[in-house]
């Protein structure tokens, strides 16, 4: 197993990339900005390794990021209604970055600070765990938030994120990673052709805003139903309300309880497999309905659909404080969470 960094210069600050490494030839590449997942490298049946989640071409183009590629996202993930919440009696203001909306931690969220970090090793796991502090009313949000994330790989080709967070004050938090798959490799094709299972019985309503409602939908019976392996894009033109106020998937799916395989994704021509396990109680599905021009690794422009997001986190904040009580840290009180990526081949 080995782990270890590099310095990058992006615009003139000092960013470190740290590569994890396992004896079978799997990689995975994060940088201390924003504990950005910039590559994680597997192979296909025939033994060829490729990055599998999107990239940037060229490293400076992190600093902006307006779609997150692979980001750790805090104080909160997802969309919070109106920017504003009441926690403890007191009401608190948030910026509105996402239209009506403060999404994704704010305008400086934790995908754009800079961690401290610490590599170790041991004969069948390789990791880096990053740490900061955020300070009180960093992006409106009360209490010094001390936080941890691990990223560790082991000799099995299991990648996993554990998250670790610690308030002086009552807050709130909703820790996820944004990173976004192809598992071809080759993100000049559609995501739409992958197959998905969810194992989820209801998802969460949006408003126009994209924001929840608060009512929780049966998964039965409508497009959004992925508790059987069903390719991404067979449902996504479906006349479904839901699936036109995100242009497909972005929407929380409720996570069942238990043990198990909480989603699996697959493509059928390199036979990779991706499965994830987590202690979290939802996953947020996002077909990547947007593009914004940007120039990917392998130097194409980046274009609507060719990826996918599984975002392991809460449930978003929506209308009149909803599933609010989701993402409450107590003082004192430590979150703690953890999800596993399996990688493989079927």
């Amino acid at each position: 197993m080995k782990a270890y960094s590099r310095k990058l210069d992006l615009q003139g600050i000092v960013v470190h990339e740290i590569t994890l490494e396992n004896r079978a030839g799997m990689k995975v590449t994060a940088l201390d900005y924003g504990c950005i997942i910039t590559g994680i490298h597997v192979p296909d049946h025939h033994g060829e390794f490729k990055n599998v989640v999107l990239a940037y071409e060229e490293p400076d183009d992190y600093l902006n990021n307006p779609a997150y590629f692979g980001a750790f996202i805090g104080r909160t993930a997802g969309r919070i209604k109106d920017g504003t919440f009441t926690l403890s009696r007191e009401k608190f203001n948030l910026a509105l970055n996402y239209g009506t909306n403060s999404g994704q931690g704010g305008r400086e969220g934790f995908d754009k600070k800079i961690y401290g970090f610490a590599v170790n090793t041991s004969e069948s796991v390789a990791a880096v765990v990053f740490r900061r502090t955020s300070p009180h009313l960093e992006e409106g949000y009360p209490g010094n938030l001390q936080v941890a994330v691990s990223y560790s790989l082991s000799e099995e080709n299991v990648f996993t994120i554990s998250y670790k967070a610690i308030s002086d004050r009552d807050t709130l938090v909703n820790l996820t990673n944004h990173s976004y798959f192809n598992l071809s490799g080759d993100f000049s094709r559609s995501i739409e052709s992958h197959q998905l299972m969810i194992a989820s019985d209801r998802y969460a309503e949006l408003d126009d805003s994209s924001a929840p409602t608060g009512k929780l939908i049966e998964t039965k019976g409508t497009p959004f139903d992925f508790n059987s392996m069903k390719e991404i894009g067979r449902d996504i033109r479906n006349e479904d309300r839901q699936l036109h106020i995100g242009k497909g998937y972005d929407h929380p799916f409720v996570l069942k309880e238990g043990s198990g395989i909480k989603a699996r994704l697959w493509d059928r021509g390199t036979g990779r497999l991706m499965e994830i396990h987590t202690d979290n109680k939802a996953l947020v599905l996002y077909s990547q309905n947007y593009a914004q021009g940007q120039l990917i690794e392998g130097g194409s422009i980046l274009n609507e659909r060719v990826s996918v997001a599984l975002e392991v986190q809460r449930l978003p904040i929506g209308r009149n404080g909803i599933f609010l009580e989701d993402s409450v840290l107590k003082q004192g009180e430590a979150f703690r969470c953890k999800t596993e990526y399996r990688f493989g081949i079927l």
